[in-house]
Formats: C-alpha cells, sequence, structure tokens
C-alpha cells in the first residue's frame, strides 16, 4: 500500500492541476489497445458458470472469456454497494478519497478534482462512451470525460426507458440488457478506426431480477446447491447483526424504537429451497444470461471487424450478493458474499489464454490497469495498482491487506463498519457501537461461521489486524464522515428570515394580513407575554409559499412553546411522501421528516411538559443531516437516507398545533394534537442565521 499523501488527505479535492497525464507510451499510438469495460450489477465473484458454484449455469461467453484470459480469482470491492463501487472503479479512489460513501445521498465524485479514467483516455486521443447504469447523483444527463452517453436515470427498469442519449431523451421499450448491447455494438462499429474505450454498465442483474421472457423458464428443473453459510445461525456473531426487522420497521427510523421493536434473536433457518433457491435466485441467475449474449455478441463483432486480439476485455461486478447466508439479502457487509466480486479479462497481447490471479486485486485498480495498457501515466492520486505486473508474475510489493469500509445507508440499523482483509484473515469492527468484532481464518472458514475474535487463543492476531487496520486507515485518508465531493450549491432562493410570527406582535391582531388561518386559536396574556392559546383541535395554518421549500439549503424551523399535555403535534407540513413535523410525545420533543415514505426521527430525552421550551429543527440539505435543539442545547442528530424533497403545493400549508391533515406519521404522531401555549414560530433558511440563532439568548416567558 502507497501511504496517502497529507496534503490530499487534508483536502480531499485535488487540483485539476495534480493530473496532468500526458501520453507516455509504451507502444506506437497506432497500437493502443482499445479497452472494453462490461458492468453487471451485483454480481457475485461464483455466478459464472465455469466457477462451478452452480452446475447447471450456463455462460459459454463469459466461459469463453475466461478460457482465453485471466481470471482474478481473488479480487474485492472496497465498499459494497453500487454508487460507491462505481465511482471507486472509474477514479481509481477509495470512497473516503473521492466522496462517494453512500448511495442514498444523490453522492457523485468531481470529475474536475478526482477525474475518471475516462477523461483520462479522452485526453490523450480515445474515443470514450458510456452506456448503461450510472448511479451518481441519480441523473442521466451527459457526464465529464465521454464522446458517447447513453443512460438511464437511476436504477432504471427491465423493461421500457427513458434514455439519455448524448443530451437527448429517448424513449425505449426493449428488455434493458439486450438494448444496451445494441447501442453498445452500435459505438463498436462506428470506432473500429481509433483508439476507443467502452464502459458498458448494465442494469442487470439487480433487483427485482427479471429476466427476458425467452429465459423465464431457464433451469426449471435444476436445484439449486445450499450455501455453506445458509446453515450460520449468527449466535456468534454481533448483536446488530441478529436485529430482525420487517418493512415498515426499516421505513420508521427511529433510535428509541430499536431495543423495543427489534428483539435479538437467535436465527432459525429451515430446509434450503433447493427447487428456487433463495429470493428468487433463479430468476437471478436467468438475468445473466441476456448479459452473456451481449458479451458474445460484442465478442464476435470484434472478431469480425479484425480487432478483437488489440482489445482489453474486462467482464466484473460492482460488488457481490448474498442469497440467504448468515440470514442475509442485498451486500453491504464485510462477508465474503458481499465484498468478493468477479473479475475476467482477455487481452492475449498481455496475457496467456487461461491463467489465474491469485493475488488480491481490488475495483480501485481497474482504473489504474486501463490507464497502464494505454501508455498512460497513472496520475499520482490513484490509490489502486495496475495489475499489469500480476500478468507477468511479478508481485513483488503486492499488496498483503486491503481495507473495507461502509457508512450506514438506507438500512438504519446496519452501523458503520471497517474492516481489514488479509490473505489468511478477516477482522471487522463497527467503531460507533460497543459491540462484539468479528474474525474468521479465511482458509480453514471460507464460509465464515466460527467467530475468532473472543477467542483467547486469537488474541495476538485480533490485536496485530486492529493494528494494521489502523494503519490502513490512515495510509487511505479514512475519515469517520466522509465530505460531500463538491461544494454547496448557491442557490437562488430567498435566504434568511423567511417567516416570523409573534404572539406578542401588536399587528397579530389581523392575522389573515400574514396569510394565516385561526381555529379556536386565542391570544391569551401569560407573564406579560402575548402567547397563543390551543386548546385540543385548535390550529393555525399557514399559507403555502415556494419560500417555504424544505429541499433547498438549510432549512431552520424554530418555535418558543409550553405544552400542557405529553402529546400534541406542534407544527407540520406535507404528507408521509414528504414532509416535516416538530412534536412532542410522552412530553418529549422530537423531530421528524418523511420523504418516499420514509420517516426518520430526532428524539430528545427530557420532557418539557408544563414549562416553557425553545425548540429548533434544522434540515441541512446539503449534507442530508436533520437535527434537533432545545434551549440552545443539541438534542441529537440523524443523517438522512436521502435527501428532503420538495413538499406538493397542496400539501404545503404550514400548520401550527396538529398534522397537517396528509398524515405525517398516521400510526403515532400524527394522532395527536397539541395542548398547550405557542408564544413565536418562525423560519429561516442559511447556516449563517441558523448559527446565529440559536446562539442567542431568547426571553424567558416564566
Amino acid at each position: 500500500m502507497i501511504p496517502f499523501k497529507n496534503k490530499i488527505i487534508n483536502s480531499l479535492l485535488i487540483t485539476a492541476s495534480l493530473f496532468q497525464p500526458g501520453i507516455s507510451l509504451a507502444q506506437p499510438k497506432a497500437e493502443r489497445p482499445n479497452i472494453i469495460f462490461v458492468l453487471v450489477d451485483d454480481l457475485r465473484w461464483d455466478a459464472m458458470g465455469f466457477t462451478g458454484q452452480y452446475p447447471f449455469l450456463k455462460t459459454p461467453n463469459i466461459d469463453r472469456l475466461r478460457a482465453e484470459g485471466i481470471h482474478f480469482q481473488n479480487a474485492y470491492c472496497t465498499h459494497s454497494l453500487c454508487a460507491p463501487s462505481r465511482a471507486t472503479i472509474l477514479t481509481g479512489m477509495f470512497p473516503q478519497t473521492n466522496g462517494v460513501s453512500t448511495n442514498q445521498e444523490g453522492r457523485e465524485y468531481n470529475p474536475d478534482k478526482t477525474p475518471s479514467f475516462a477523461q483520462i483516455l479522452q485526453e490523450n486521443k480515445y474515443k470514450t462512451g458510456f452506456i448503461g447504469k450510472w448511479h451518481m447523483a441519480e441523473s442521466n444527463s451527459p457526464r465529464k470525460g465521454f464522446d458517447y452517453w447513453c443512460s438511464f436515470s437511476g436504477q432504471g427498469n427491465y423493461n421500457g426507458n427513458d434514455l439519455n442519449i448524448n443530451g437527448k431523451i429517448v424513449r425505449n421499450e426493449g428488455y434493458v440488457t439486450d438494448e444496451l448491447n445494441k447501442y453498445a455494438l452500435e459505438f463498436i462499429a462506428g470506432n473500429v478506426d481509433k483508439p476507443f474505450c467502452l464502459y458498458l454498465s448494465h442494469k442487470a442483474v439487480h433487483q427485482p431480477f427479471t429476466p427476458p421472457e425467452r429465459d423465464s423458464e431457464l433451469y426449471a428443473n435444476d436445484l439449486v446447491p445450499e450455501p455453506a453459510g445458509w446453515s450460520d445461525n449468527m449466535e456468534n456473531k454481533p448483536a446488530w447483526q441478529r436485529v430482525e426487522a420487517n418493512m415498515e420497521q426499516r421505513l420508521r427510523i427511529r433510535d428509541k424504537d430499536l431495543n423495543q421493536n427489534h428483539p435479538l434473536k437467535t436465527r432459525k433457518f429451515g430446509p434450503w429451497p433447493a427447487k428456487t433457491g433463495k429470493g428468487e435466485q433463479k430468476n437471478y441467475l436467468r438475468c445473466i444470461s441476456a448479459v452473456d449474449d451481449g458479451l458474445g455478441e460484442i465478442y464476435n463483432l470484434l472478431r469480425k471487424k479484425g480487432i478483437l486480439d488489440n482489445t482489453v476485455i474486462v467482464f466484473a461486478g460492482d460488488n457481490g450478493f448474498f442469497h440467504g447466508e448468515h440470514g442475509k439479502g442485498d451486500k453491504r457487509l464485510a462477508y465474503n458474499e458481499s465484498m468478493r466480486i468477479p473479475l475476467v479479462m482477455r487481452y492475449p497481447k498481455a496475457a496467456k489464454a487461461g491463467q489465474s490471479v491469485t493475488e488480491m486485486v481490488l475495483n480501485a485498480d481497474i482504473a489504474p490497469t486501463f490507464l497502464d495498457f494505454a501508455g498512460i501515466k497513472i496520475p499520482e492520486q490513484m490509490q489502486g495498482k495496475s495489475v499489469i505486473p500480476l500478468l507477468k508474475g511479478q508481485n513483488e510489493g503486492w499488496r498483503k491487506s486491503f481495507l473495507f469500509t461502509y457508512w450506514p445507508d438506507l438500512i438504519y440499523f446496519i452501523p458503520r463498519i471497517t474492516a481489514i482483509r488479509t490473505e489468511k484473515y478477516l477482522y471487522s469492527a463497527t467503531p460507533d457501537l460497543k459491540d462484539m468484532d468479528e474474525l474468521y481464518d479465511e482458509q480453514k472458514d471460507p464460509a465464515e461461521l466460527n467467530n475468532l475474535a473472543q477467542n483467547p487463543e486469537f488474541s495476538a492476531i485480533r490485536d496485530k489486524l486492529k493494528k494494521e487496520l489502523e494503519q490502513l486507515k490512515k495510509e487511505t485518508g479514512y475519515r469517520d464522515e466522509v465530505p460531500r465531493p463538491d461544494p454547496e450549491p448557491v442557490l437562488n432562493v430567498k435566504k434568511g428570515k423567511l417567516l416570523s410570527l409573534d404572539f406578542n406582535d401588536e399587528l397579530f391582531n389581523g392575522p389573515a394580513e400574514k396569510g394565516m388561518i385561526l381555529n379556536r386559536v386565542k391570544r391569551i396574556a401569560e407573564n406579560a407575554n402575548v402567547c397563543g392559546s390551543f386548546p385540543d383541535g385548535a390550529s393555525a395554518v399557514i399559507a403555502n409559499k415556494p419560500d417555504f421549500d424544505p429541499s433547498l439549503g438549510t432549512f431552520t424551523v424554530d418555535c418558543i412553546v409550553k405544552p400542557d399535555s405529553p402529546d400534541g403535534v406542534i407544527a407540520s407540513a406535507g404528507s408521509q411522501k414528504d414532509g416535516w413535523a416538530i412534536f412532542v410525545e410522552n412530553g418529549i420533543p422530537g423531530f421528524v421528516v418523511s420523504h418516499g415514505g420514509h420517516l426518520q426521527f430526532v428524539d430528545g430525552v427530557a420532557k418539557i411538559t408544563g414549562k416553557w421550551s425553545h425548540l429548533v429543527a434544522v434540515i441541512e440539505n446539503y449534507n442530508n443531516v436533520i437535527r434537533l435543539f432545545a434551549d440552545g442545547k443539541l438534542l441529537g442528530q440523524r443523517q438522512m437516507l436521502s435527501p428532503v424533497q420538495p413538499i406538493s403545493i397542496k400539501a404545503g400549508d404550514i400548520v401550527l398545533g396538529q398534522d397537517a391533515g396528509d398524515q405525517i406519521d398516521p400510526k403515532v404522531i400524527s394522532k395527536s394534537k397539541f395542548v398547550g401555549l405557542i408564544k413565536h414560530f418562525s423560519i429561516y433558511r442559511g447556516k449563517k442565521t441558523e448559527a446565529e440563532f440559536i446562539k442567542q439568548s431568547f426571553p424567558t416567558t416564566e
């Protein structure tokens, strides 16, 4: 592992002047190889016919690629999620360096500061094309570094997509794998007279596993082998690994409910469903067939055009996928099924047919390898390494370990993870939890069933790996919280005070002039202060304005309140689809935001019933963080799973005293109406205003 430059660690923003690729060719320019990179979504390292893991699985073209090329038997991703892995593949940098550490926050690497291999190849006269799933920042707009662009938004659909083709939206109703292959063939056919780089990024085999009609009955009578990890009862795993949560609980993200609603259980597993596999596993495998068909068409076109042997073909997956091992689905975790990826390469000018590489290679190695093949100097900031020396049997100085990471994303009970993988061991820890670590002997226990972390006989090994893990974190510029890649955008919206209502205001006698409708709210005097009195069922409705959009910049809601009852919504706007609410529950203040059906809470700990309290709720959209303050003190904060969205015009009115009407949390919070006094209610936008506001000393009403 090459130590990372301190000045780059400090900034994580590398100026364009640091990478001046220049062409340093080891061969004449005309002989530079073409590069075709085929990426499959969520494809396991063993889900290829030649591995033998699934005896019935037929992938003749992938198998041919392997037979004529190289199989990297120990290939890994450094972070097992789509966007982080894709950013690492493109930039050759770890997530903490390129800034793409999660899927849900709309992050994307900054092409001006952490350039992709495509940008560098393009600057060195390669014709570059991207076709398929991008998945960063959700947009399908063309990105820097690609002469040809064809992509859909977000995850896309298996059937029917709006494709952005070089800036023009084209509706395509076909099966996505086949359609992307067609565009790939067109790009290749149009660029045979120049060195080109094609990045073909499939939606397959991502959920929902949907094969084309022609493959819907493949393997109907075959049995799916039971994986060794299926029988893991999780007894010697960390407590958080044994949390069970249904979909409703996953949509309601609240720390105080964790122990109450998610009892820790020893896993109970039934017989392996051999006829179907776990979680529509056969459809997962069937989806590979169309990918393989397309690879065969690409192979045949290259041969027909006479450029097959002058083309580097790389076939890979972005991350692994669980099929019931350890009771898991999806990926994310530091286990083999999640971390390992398929990686096959064909280029007869550099490697012998049928060759195998056993050294540990990473998705971060793909970008520098492509540049090395093209004869281009590898930029210093790339943290991966070219694998070309391994093809020549030169492994001196090659990595003996690597850092695997995970930052919380979507599934809230999966904590931050840091892990070290060596040739023999895997050690995994959760820095934010006081929980059991994990240690596995990968040579004796590749299914990772026997956790050795608490075994006294392995204490010396565990301590050594912990120390090496910390060293890897330093070398790679690891951060507990990864800064976003881009500066906060300058928004053309009103900043500062957007709304200020004070029931002590003499002008308040004309509420209609302030765009507010009162329902049973009365002005009363308390200790020389005039307050709004809210009996049960009273409300004040403030008409929606574009200024009240909570999705822009830093959005701050504050109020000075005195609850008389333990439960009730103080202020709210929106619905369970998109909205927010400040409330008290059992006398304790809380703040909730909703988006896309997800509810995310920040709760206080001390009761405020019967006394005045100044509550401030903050939505910091750029960093996707919500915070709740009471009387100038931070009660808590939460990293949101995805950015807050604008509230619809119909649901955008702000309501004081109860739920906005469209039921932000219909089962719990929305049921209760606020009973008590409200002295002041304001909305602000902007970080500076927020900071100044919280520091102010508000006059007591006692």
